[in-house]
């Protein structure tokens, strides 16, 4: 017998390539257990056993085990994700062997997923996810292909095409700021940054005539570093938030301000229907008012022309009215035209402290 009474626990004697080895347990049971596990293996042979453990292991044993190996590689907001879509979405297959997820089975619990109320983006999103999982599985060989990559996916929602701000609206709505809310809004409506390359930027990015987004300061998928032309009411803008709020060097521009906090100024700082994104999508409407080509706008947005067009390309078409020379032409005109209006006076509480 293997299995012995060491003091107060339980030892289970094993050999490992000629080499003798052990282990202990706390209780008897447990032992036991190890023990018959080993005995099994080496009746079959290594590779019956490992076919055999294969057949009979979990979505939620692979995902404990092997998956955190993978998932100690990746970015917290993507292990977020997963933990998300794991725990929420997908509880009635963590008992599932990883081979019974199957097509049919996977289909039918995105069809579970829509009974219970959840949008075809958040399906979509929950099967990505599975996904990601299924494909490290196929990786250490616990399945043959990955069924999610074969599975009919949801459609997606349809969304309503991009509402731009006109520039004299845009405007109004920074002249009607003070302070960092003021300068938040022109970040992201005369630069175009997205809401994490706003919060990010520091001021050693600002350059006087130029602009540099770093490869770290913006979304991964989107990692590379670009240099935007700044117009001459920027660099005025700008240069006057760095004597109120006595920033420099590495500080971020808008001072230190985790994603929530920025998620709560949209709410406080912006009108109804208006977030971050919406002055960058006016700004892209911008460009094209004052001259920019399709490959011009998107290198200086940050995102391929495909992208670019898949985003705009209805405001593209529906161009009207009066075109400028520059970018500086359009923004000086929309500035002296500009009239504050009632109901865009929300300030934020000025300097960084």
């Amino acid at each position: 017998m293997s299995v012995h009474r060491d003091r107060d626990k339980w030892r289970v004697y094993f050999r490992v390539n000629g080499k003798q080895r052990s282990r202990t347990f706390e209780r008897k049971g447990d032992a036991q257990l190890f023990d018959a596990d080993l005995k099994r293996k080496r009746a079959l042979g290594d590779d019956l056993a490992r076919e055999l453990d294969r057949s009979v292991l979990t979505l939620d044993a692979f995902v404990r085990g092997g998956f955190r190996t993978h998932a100690a590689t990746l970015a917290k907001p993507t292990r977020d994700k997963y933990a998300w879509a794991l725990e929420l979405h997908l509880t009635e297959l963590a008992d599932e062997p990883l081979r019974a997820l199957d097509v049919p089975r996977l289909a039918a619990h995105q069809q579970l997923l829509l009974d219970r109320g959840a949008t075809a983006s958040t399906v979509r999103e929950v099967m990505t996810r599975l996904s990601g999982v299924l494909q490290i599985a196929v990786e250490h060989g616990h399945l043959p292909a990955n069924p999610v990559r074969s599975l009919r996916k949801v459609p997606a929602d349809l969304r309503d095409d991009i509402t731009p701000l006109s520039p004299e609206t845009l405007e109004r709505l920074i002249l009607s700021k003070t302070g960092r809310a003021r300068i938040i809004c022109v970040l992201a409506g005369h630069l175009g940054l997205r809401p994490l390359e706003v919060r990010l930027a520091p001021w050693t990015a600002f350059e006087g005539d130029t602009f540099t987004i770093g490869r770290s300061r913006t979304k991964r998928t989107a990692a590379r570093t670009r240099t935007i032309k700044v117009p001459d009411i920027t660099k005025r803008e700008l240069k006057t938030w760095r004597l109120e709020s006595g920033g420099r060097g590495d500080q971020p521009i808008i001072g230190p301000m985790t994603p929530n906090a920025m998620r709560l100024w949209n709410r406080r700082n912006l009108p109804a229907g208006v977030v971050l994104y919406t002055l960058r999508h006016s700004h892209a409407s911008a460009l094209h008012y004052a001259g920019y080509t399709t490959p011009e706008a998107a290198e200086r947005l940050g995102h391929d022309e495909v992208t670019h067009m898949r985003h705009y390309a209805h405001v593209i078409r529906a161009l009207t009215g009066t075109r400028y020379q520059s970018l500086d032409k359009l923004l000086n005109v929309a500035r002296s035209s500009a009239g504050v209006a009632p109901e865009l006076r929300k300030t934020d509480s000025g300097a960084p402290r």
